[in-house]
């Protein structure tokens, strides 16, 4: 006789993640990384993410003096 003891996935717990949270876990991954950025709307800028900052709640990289938003990325590559 065989039994089972299996679990649906609607009665496991969930993990909840804020999207800031997940935000800020990318934007600390890329610290060493070399990144391309779309600066204005013809203007690319090329360097190494050296940090990362919070500026009202969301993350910013930062390549040289200037932090960056996110969505500024244009590449990512290994340092």
């Amino acid at each position: 006789m065989m039994h089972s003891n299996t679990q649906t996935g609607a009665s496991l717990p969930r993990r909840q993640f804020s999207p800031n949270i997940v935000s800020l876990n990318m934007a600390n991954a890329l610290v060493g990384r070399t990144v391309d950025l779309l600066v204005g709307t013809k203007k690319v800028t090329h360097g190494v993410v050296s940090g990362v900052l919070t500026e009202a709640g969301k993350p910013r990289i930062v390549v040289g003096r200037a932090s960056y938003d996110m969505r500024q990325i244009l590449t990512i590559s290994p340092a």
